[in-house]
């Protein structure tokens, strides 16, 4: 099961790789992303919980954040119970990003980029995905 560190490099990596050599904006990059680590971010409520953290964090960074994100993150943040295998280090980081999160997004000096419902359908089918999919 992947800690909180792995997710969150597996984010950085990406927005690297994406915004600063293919020159995305941060919902494609996001996406690509999500794309590419489904069967990581499948794993459970807490792997779900942390991609989409790192993943808005990364996005506020640059001064944005696709809209499916912030839908996700509302979700998400409802149910802050994770599984029992999850070392409490992990948890921490998280509730700490969150924390970071609801500070950055009250600010309001972001764009949100919209993202068309072709894509949010998309996200659907990939959070719908389980490792038996392979």
């Amino acid at each position: 099961m992947s800690t909180y560190e792995e997710i969150k490099d597996s984010v950085d990596f990406g927005f690297e790789e994406y915004i600063g050599k293919n020159e995305y904006n941060t919902a494609q990059a996001s996406a690509r992303i999500l794309e590419e680590d489904w069967w990581l971010l499948n794993e459970g409520n807490f792997s779900k919980t942390t991609f989409f953290i790192c993943l808005a964090l990364e996005s506020l960074k640059m001064n944005e954040i696709p809209d499916f994100i912030v839908l996700k993150l509302d979700e998400f943040l409802m149910n802050l119970e994770f599984e029992d295998y999850i070392k409490v280090d992990d948890v921490k980081r998280l509730l700490h990003d969150i924390s970071l999160y609801k500070e950055r997004i009250k600010k309001d000096d972001y764009k949100m980029v919209q993202t068309d419902n072709t894509w949010k359908g998309r996200l659907e089918y990939i959070l719908s995905l389980k490792q038996e999919d392979l």
